[in-house]
């Protein structure tokens, strides 16, 4: 069988269906990733077959809608909009539906190597990220079945829709007509969160549940990963989407969360997405590059973070406290199933190092109930079928 993943950017939306891939390679299928050339690297570095697809300069200079400015600031949007779009009003569903347009644009641009590709390689089997939307285009054009893949707690598992639920966005439908013969659904979404971490359901669709495998990248155990130098540990980080989501006019999250960390009694484990000027750092931050958090986090008894997916799912499943200080409206979606879980917190002022330090300290100091919530969701996760038993579940569509 052949199986081909497409994907749009990464890491985010590349690195959780790494596990899947991996699952059908080791069953003995035929696999490669498509994405463009910025994703190249990572896929390679994955030990999985890339292909390119798209020009990187065009895919680049795709215009972001003024629109999408909203998107990058703290908002607290009714809670399970992203399975229920219909909750949000005229002006956030505008955010939406310009963010999808985006994607339909980015899609586009890789059609044309994308279709060339699959028409040469023939997969039986289409794997697409939930924003991939070049992927159910590309299954119907070649008439295989199209399965899309969650790659955050706030996933919408649906294809993307116009003004209200229940109608096709105009620029998904008119990718259809000009590649292939009538708009197909996919014919599965798989989903790695745990059930007590996931928004309420949207739409009825066929759910693929399985097990999150995290998946951060590759890196090298440091020495000091198994010493401590303090009597508490807690990983800091922004992440790729954090960097992203910054909202030019509010306040540096970052720096406010070492500021405030740093009058408590523990060593602080900065994990950047950039460049960092260590000399502003305080004195009791360790900067780590190129460790990955299914490395990290188990050695911490708390995490802070933007509320990027990969971030929560990894935590949420190693059994390790969360404070979720979310940039944006889809992280602070994200925090509301780490908090409904019982996994940790999150915080509703960006701008506080008080509430920040207070928050931080409380949880340090009475961390048990958040760790057994997070047992729980770990428990859950090994309850789903595991990524090989999915793959040879998908091998006999």
């Amino acid at each position: 069988m052949r199986v081909l993943f497409t994907t749009w950017a990464a890491p985010g939306h590349l690195f959780p269906m790494i596990p899947l891939a991996w699952a059908f390679q080791a069953a003995g299928h035929e696999v490669r990733i498509a994405g463009p050339p910025s994703c190249q690297a990572a896929v390679v570095r994955a030990g999985l077959c890339a292909v390119s697809v798209g020009d990187q300069a065009a895919l680049a200079a795709v215009p972001r809608p003024p629109e999408l400015a909203a998107w990058g600031r703290p908002a607290r949007w009714p809670r399970g909009w992203s399975a229920h779009l219909d909750l949000l009003d005229p002006d956030r569903r505008r955010v939406i539906r310009a963010l999808y347009e985006k994607q339909c644009a980015v899609a586009e641009l890789m059609l044309g190597d994308l279709i060339a590709f699959g028409r040469w390689w023939r997969p039986d089997l289409v794997v697409h990220d939930v924003l991939a939307m070049a992927g159910p285009v590309l299954a119907a054009g070649l008439k295989v079945p199209a399965v899309g893949h969650g790659w955050e707690v706030g996933s919408t598992l649906h294809p993307p829709t116009g003004d209200r639920d229940a109608e096709p966005l105009p620029a998904y439908r008119e990718l259809f007509e000009r590649y292939a013969d009538e708009v197909t659904d996919p014919v599965g979404w798989v989903d790695p969160c745990p059930p007590s971490v996931r928004p309420p359901d949207g739409p009825p669709v066929r759910r693929l549940p399985v097990q999150c495998v995290p998946y951060n990248g590759s890196g090298r155990h440091p020495g000091w990963l198994h010493e401590r130098g303090r009597p508490r540990r807690v990983c800091v980080t922004a992440g790729v989407a954090g960097a992203r989501y910054r909202d030019p006019g509010g306040p540096d999250v970052l720096t406010l969360t070492l500021r405030s960390l740093a009058a408590t009694n523990a060593e602080i484990v900065l994990a950047p997405a950039g460049p960092v000027d260590e000399e502003e750092l305080p004195a009791n931050v360790r900067i780590a590059r190129d460790v990955p958090f299914r490395m990290l986090l188990p050695t911490c008894d708390l995490v802070v973070h933007h509320g990027g997916a990969g971030t929560a799912l990894t935590a949420a499943v190693l059994g390790v406290p969360q404070l979720v200080v979310p940039p944006s409206p889809i992280c602070t979606e994200i925090g509301h199933g780490i908090v409904r879980a019982g996994a940790g917190a999150m915080l509703d002022r960006l701008d506080s190092s008080e509430l920040l330090l207070k928050t931080a300290t409380d949880m340090l100091e009475a961390p048990d109930a958040y760790r057994e919530a997070a047992g729980r969701v770990r428990s859950e996760t090994a309850g789903l079928p595991s990524p090989s038993a999915l793959a040879d579940e998908l091998a006999q569509w």
